[in-house]
């Protein structure tokens, strides 16, 4: 009886081994599908409607390294031509989306040339692709930049004291997630941070279509959405993902009446839409300002804003700029176009 008991252990154990090495065959083959399909987008993007009515007017510096223990780790540096050395700029942090499995500061220059034209020192981010980078080494790379914007401060003359954090899908996430970062000191906690940059003040989010629960996301039908937050979580099976792991990579749980003021966007034929909606229930719950604007028409498609061909994504921009003028320290709107 011992003996057929520890057969059937094994059984099970063995039964168990296949059902995982299936589970993650599957896994891989169905990532490097849509990986592949990720990178096409990206160069056509890059290509065509990415980068159409980027800003002539604005200055990059590329391929900055920011990590110096990761070379794959960098940020490229926007800012106005004729923006003059002795004047500080305020700072605009951008985090690209991509599932967090793709995407790149490079086919996001459309919409950080016109926030760098209308004087802010912008800094987009390339902070690792999941699983290659698993939660939480995105939102800790994300922190090691705010670090380097602290160190350089002196030598851009840049405002790195406090901070604007935005991005659009994935990079909205992160975005937010790094606001509750600074408003929650329990969040905060959570995470190895570095000493110079764990306290980053961040004046205002822009949130262009996040994802701010993840576990609602997946119930929705948004393509692929499971393979992204599957991947977000280092390709661990999500039944695996434990209930207090859930609420850690949700930032809305760990909103409070601190939260940094936020600039929100929605679009009519997002499904991820709800999850944006959510999140501005519970900014007026507590308290926090706020702007939302939820793009409709054929054009209003999950981030919709990062194209500035669209009326509407000229819209969105007009009002994520007159929010961040809003926001920004007196001292430094002498340096800011509002237009």
């Amino acid at each position: 009886m011992k003996r057929n008991g520890t057969d059937k252990g094994e059984w099970k154990n063995t039964a168990r081994k296949i059902r995982r090495f299936n589970e993650k065959l599957v896994y891989d083959l169905k990532f490097a599908y849509v990986r592949t399909g990720h990178i096409k987008n990206e160069f056509l993007g890059f290509l065509t409607v990415f980068n159409a009515k980027r800003s002539r007017l604005v200055r990059t510096e590329r391929h900055v390294r920011y990590d110096e223990e990761n070379e794959r780790l960098y940020l490229n540096i926007y800012y106005r031509r004729d923006r003059k050395p002795s004047e500080k700029a305020p700072v605009f942090v951008y985090i690209h989306g991509g599932g967090w499995i793709g995407g790149l500061p490079e086919t996001r220059e459309a919409f950080n040339t016109k926030i760098a034209e209308a004087g802010y020192f912008v800094v987009s981010l390339y902070y690792g692709h999941s699983p290659y980078y698993p939660h939480p080494e995105p939102i800790q790379n994300i922190y090691k930049a705010f670090a380097w914007l602290k160190r350089n401060a002196t030598k851009y003359n840049i405002d790195a004291e406090e901070i604007f954090v935005g991005g659009e899908s994935a990079g909205a996430h992160l975005s937010a997630m790094a606001g509750a970062i600074s408003s929650n000191p329990s969040y905060n906690a959570l995470f190895d941070l570095p000493d110079e940059s764990r306290h980053q003040k961040i004046a205002g989010l822009v949130l262009n279509c996040g994802v701010f629960d993840l576990r609602k996301a997946l119930g929705i039908n948004f393509r692929n959405i499971r393979l992204y937050v599957q991947s977000y979580c280092g390709g661990v099976p999500l039944d695996e993902v434990s209930e207090e792991k859930w609420k850690e990579i949700s930032p809305v749980h760990y909103v409070t009446a601190d939260f940094p003021p936020c600039f929100l966007v929605s679009a009519e034929r997002d499904a991820l839409a709800p999850l944006t909606f959510d999140l501005a229930k519970r900014l007026k719950t507590l308290g926090v300002e706020y702007a939302h604007y939820h793009g409709k028409g054929r054009a209003a498609v999950h981030a919709f804003a990062v194209v500035q061909i669209l009326k509407i994504s000229r819209e969105a921009m007009f009002g994520i700029k007159r929010f961040l003028v809003s926001h920004t320290k007196r001292g430094l709107l002498h340096y800011i176009r509002a237009r």
